[in-house]
């Protein structure tokens, strides 16, 4: 793929558009979700007074939180203008945090300059370069400094994904929205017959990282280009760049038929 497509929103889901409507949801709740999210990974020493970049920033809300958790600076990018304006309105009075609309691949270190903690939850493989731009993102770390992301984590039905991500993204409102339902649909039997209560579990749902339901569902059925890798492969193409493991969370094999999470890795770069 051409280096111009890469940067370009032509062939991409509408993610920023998905992530100005889930502003609508933002409340203290979420962005406190959002903040456990980050402590997850991140010792809340190394993000006090740290330089924290967020590629591909989304509705920036983890770029907040960052900052509420006492980050001294903070530098949000996203390729999608509507991302962009999305973060500015939740960073609007944060003097010490910006948001800026700029590709990874476009992004040079001696501009934009270097940081305590680089920070992409779900982002890269949505590149169509997934591993250029993990390398890309990778030089921002300064020495001793720590690069948490997260990636879709390989199953046996990431292929057919791929393809169903293509078709929606080019399918006309009409059919994403038969599409969502019958996603829902299927999603709220499995839980059904799993013994679980779904509307507790989707009402739940902004505990995980104080995202919300629907606007996940339209973002994974949408979420396209669409990469995974295993946690070896990883730790494969991330240890090489000059980095050692400092945590991971990867998953429990699955099949995914209603679709995969991100396995979490956060590294530590070699002095």
């Amino acid at each position: 793929m051409a280096t111009d497509t890469l940067r370009s929103l032509d062939t991409h889901f509408e993610f920023g558009e998905n992530w100005t409507q889930f502003l609508h949801y933002v409340d203290e709740g979420a962005i406190e979700e959002a903040a456990r999210g980050l402590l997850k990974l991140l010792p809340r020493e190394r993000i006090e007074g740290s330089s924290f970049l967020d590629i591909g920033c989304g509705s920036g809300i983890h770029s907040l939180a960052a900052v509420q958790l006492g980050a001294k600076e903070v530098v949000a990018i996203d390729i999608d203008p509507k991302s962009v304006r999305a973060a500015e309105k939740q960073l609007y009075y944060c003097p010490n945090a910006r948001a800026e609309r700029l590709s990874i691949f476009d992004a040079d270190p001696a501009v934009l300059g270097t940081f305590d903690i680089v920070y992409s939850w779900g982002v890269l493989h949505h590149t169509g370069a997934m591993w250029d731009a993990v390398e890309k993102a990778a030089q921002f770390v300064k020495p001793g400094g720590l690069f948490a992301i997260a990636l879709y984590q390989k199953t046996p039905m990431c292929g057919a994904w791929r393809v169903e991500k293509r078709l929606y993204t080019a399918a006309p409102g009409p059919l994403r929205w038969l599409a969502r339902m019958l996603y829902k649909a299927a999603y709220i039997a499995r839980m059904v017959v799993t013994g679980k209560n779904p509307l507790r579990t989707i009402r739940a749902y902004k505990t995980s990282r104080g995202m919300n339901f629907h606007t996940d569902v339209h973002d994974w059925l949408g979420g396209y280009p669409y990469e995974s890798a295993t946690p070896a492969e990883i730790k494969a193409h991330i240890e090489p760049l000059g980095f050692e493991p400092y945590r991971e969370f990867p998953l429990p094999f699955g099949i995914g038929a209603f679709g995969t999470g991100c396995c979490e890795f956060v590294f530590q770069k070699i002095n």
